[in-house]
């Protein structure tokens, strides 16, 4: 009767427990209701939930994106349509008397076209402007002196829309606006020093691939020992690993040219070897390889280190340094301040920065790409820069002088050029005394080579010109000083007859009663986009300049052309997007299917078996009911 009793309420047991799992079952949906249920399907399932969570993050990443892209697109239609109003307003316009009320009003209308597309420009989507680049949270255009200003950046923001591939969401403001495409291009290689605190990270190694750190083998003939450099952070790191090498005869340290490295050995008869373990290449990218023996010293090449904030203004130009207490000069044309860069107090390269930003003329500086120089961009639309010196060498030494000694004469006047006329004289140059000589600029390539001809023309005219021709030691230009000590006006002017007014192309034409004739910049530094256009036909309308109307109205139709350009790629970007998404989709699909077969219940199934059960469990207790009633007298006969 015992072992009865417990064999029934074991089937019971077991019964009920299954039948509770299959209610379970049906009150959930779920075939598992704990992962040690089936530790290999929980896995399974948990690896799908993770998938589903990443498409579906994936697929609202694309929907914000192709929202984002199609404000821009919007932005782009307004812009298109705008842009042809000002060039019907451009064309109607030339011709007309230079009194012609017409042609001030339509001034008036496209100053309201300007306004109208610094609205656009701060285009925004749920609280981002799709034109500000990384700063997106603040407008990015704004009406200034005149002109437009940018503050935004041209870094842009991204979003993931695939394991592997990121998706611009807002758009480059300069190919649209052309906000900051003239700049002051760094013309010098600063070339900085090496020093202790260097980052192995900012060099660019001798094979200019970076430094790829290993381990290296270095030998003095008689000693030799590995030495592991994989875990160096500084210049001063590394050459503190080969300093503690057991080849206690050598000695690391920077080289006398302060660009890379030297391994000297003070053992008698020396032949240094350097190379690389395995397939490394530490000693490569360092410049101290040498497999075949180097006698007792060892310099190596220039690791060529790169620009940081942090590098010192005292180990820039090879460790020359540059002129910071003269400092600089910066004019932008439009804003009535002009920006005299005190550099005296400045230690770094983010003190030179840092001071040109905050001047307060609308101009951006940086390290270049190449980490070799800096740029100074203008970012007052309509506005033209200029960067010169403040009576030393400053501008030049950090390579920004907007007209310098290597500037081509091709590029002046904003790449229009100088033209002289070929076999005659282009200029003359009449000194205080009344002297004059012609200057032939025939072979004049540069604005070097325009001051070397002067000075050459005036040494050899009869009677000499008493005047010598240089850059300006004060802002910017070519400037003639006088010595001849006449009272006369010290003066320049064109004599070629081929349509060009050579003199005025490069800033010199004037006359003036003192010794000291200061040229104009004319290689500033000017946007070029649709801001610069709108801005210039407005004031060509207003100073009744046909000729400059008509520039104005070929530059904005390929403004337009640009735009419309710009619209075309976002809508194919849009088009990828929906693909993806469509993609996407389906592989959501996919994935909650296989997740279903894998996990949900099978409800037909589970029915039958629930029946099953039950009627199973009812079985057990009869039965049970059954054995209860037997007793000891049930076998009493």
């Amino acid at each position: 009767m015992l072992m009865r009793t417990d064999l029934l309420m074991n089937s019971i047991r077991s019964n009920s427990v299954d039948l509770l799992k299959v209610q379970n079952q049906l009150s959930s949906g779920l075939k598992l209701s704990r992962p040690s249920d089936s530790p290999a399907e929980a896995t399974t399932i948990m690896h799908l939930d993770s998938m589903l969570e990443k498409y579906q993050q994936y697929i609202s990443n694309i929907e914000f994106v192709d929202n984002a892209l199609a404000t821009a697109d919007s932005a782009f239609g307004q812009t298109n349509t705008l842009l042809e109003d000002a060039h019907s307003l451009a064309l109607e316009s030339i011709g007309m008397g230079a009194d012609d009320a017409a042609r001030t009003a339509n001034a008036q209308m496209i100053d309201q076209i300007i306004e109208q597309m610094v609205t656009i420009g701060n285009t925004s989507y749920r609280g981002s402007y799709i034109f500000a680049g990384e700063n997106s949270t603040v407008a990015p255009f704004e009406a200034f002196s005149g002109g437009v200003l940018f503050t935004g950046t041209l870094n842009r923001l991204a979003s993931r829309v695939a394991d592997d591939n990121e998706v611009f969401f807002n758009i480059n403001p300069d190919e649209t606006f052309g906000i900051q495409s003239s700049q002051v291009i760094g013309i010098a290689d600063l070339d900085p020093d090496i020093t202790a605190n260097t980052l192995i990270s900012d060099l660019n190694g001798s094979l200019d691939m970076g430094v790829r750190l290993g381990s290296i083998t270095i030998s003095d003939g008689v000693n030799s020992d590995t030495v592991d450099l994989s875990s160096c952070v500084t210049v001063g790191d590394l050459i503190r690993k080969i300093n503690n090498s057991t080849v206690s005869t050598t000695t690391a340290a920077i080289n006398a040219s302060g660009d890379g490295f030297t391994v000297t050995s003070t053992l008698g008869g020396a032949n240094l070897t350097i190379t690389e373990l395995g397939s490394g290449y530490a000693a490569r990218d360092l410049g101290i390889f040498d497999d075949i023996g180097a006698g007792a010293t060892l310099t190596g090449q220039d690791v060529d280190a790169r620009l940081t904030p942090a590098t010192p203004l005292t180990a820039l130009a090879g460790g020359a340094g540059i002129d910071n207490l003269s400092g600089l000069i910066i004019t932008n044309s439009l804003v009535n301040s002009t920006g005299n860069i005190d550099l005296s107090t400045a230690q770094t390269l983010e003190d030179v920065i840092n001071a040109i930003n905050n001047a307060g003329v609308a101009v951006h500086a940086e390290i270049n790409s190449d980490g070799d120089g800096i740029n100074i961009h203008n970012l007052l639309s309509g506005s033209e820069m200029s960067i010169g010196e403040n009576g030393g060498t400053t501008a030049t030494d950090l390579g920004i002088r907007s007209m310098n000694a290597t500037t081509k004469l091709a590029d002046l006047n904003g790449g229009k050029g100088v033209h002289p006329e070929n076999g005659v004289a282009d200029l003359q140059v009449t000194d205080r005394a009344g002297n004059s000589c012609d200057v032939n600029l025939d072979s004049a390539v540069t604005v070097q080579d325009v001051i070397d001809l002067i000075n050459a023309a005036a040494l050899a005219a009869i009677p000499p010109v008493q005047i010598t021709a240089d850059l300006a030691a004060t802002g910017n230009g070519i400037e003639l000083t006088d010595s001849s000590g006449g009272a006369g006006n010290l003066s320049v002017t064109r004599i070629n007859n081929n349509g060009y007014f050579i003199a005025e192309e490069l800033g010199l034409a004037k006359s003036v009663s003192s010794n000291t004739l200061t040229g104009d910049d004319v290689n500033p530094a000017k946007p070029s986009g649709l801001f610069t256009d709108l801005i210039a036909l407005r004031d060509a309308l207003l100073s009744n300049d046909d000729t400059a109307i008509s520039d104005a109205a070929n530059a904005i139709e390929a403004d337009r052309q640009a735009v419309s350009n710009m619209r075309g790629a976002v809508g194919s970007q849009m088009r990828a997007l929906l693909d993806r998404k469509t993609q996407l989709e389906d592989n959501v699909l996919a994935t909650e299917t296989l997740r279903s077969d894998i996990r949900d219940v099978d409800f037909t199934e589970a029915i039958t078996r629930y029946q099953n059960l039950y009627t199973a469990l009812q079985a057990n207790l009869q039965t049970g009911s059954q054995l209860t009633n037997i007793s000891l007298l049930d076998f009493l006969g």
